[in-house]
């Protein structure tokens, strides 16, 4: 995952580029409910559940 991040930060001028990123465990569904079913991302559900993940990236 690490290379794929740094291949397409190559491509990228430095304020675009990725600077803090974290694999989650988990699969983001419909099921799950992190996901509508044409696929856009539920960012009220993801903010709520994942809001400590989120605060660390910030936080650091």
């Amino acid at each position: 995952m690490e290379r794929a991040v740094n291949e397409a930060n190559r491509r990228l001028a430095r304020v675009q580029q990725i600077k803090k990123w974290l694999l989650l465990p988990v699969e983001w569904t419909v099921e799950t409910e992190e996901l509508t079913p044409s696929l856009k991302l539920k960012r009220r559900v993801i903010q709520h559940r994942y809001a400590d993940a989120i605060e660390r990236l910030y936080s650091d």
